[in-house]
């Protein structure tokens, strides 16, 4: 299988999408909720490959 290439979302660009949506954060703010985001995505990855395998079995 071949590995999918990923793009990070910098803070700035996190920072940019926000103001656009009417949210002021600051640059650290922007990285914990990147942080957040990303430990979301993994629980919520990691649950789907759980209820694959168990439908699986």
């Amino acid at each position: 299988m071949e590995a999918l290439e990923t793009e990070k979302v910098s803070p700035h660009k996190a920072m940019e999408v926000l103001r656009c949506e009417g949210l002021e954060v600051t640059e650290n703010q922007a990285k914990k909720i990147l942080e957040f985001l990303e430990k979301l995505a993994n629980i919520a990855v990691s649950q789907c490959l759980k209820d694959l395998k168990e439908d699986v079995l």
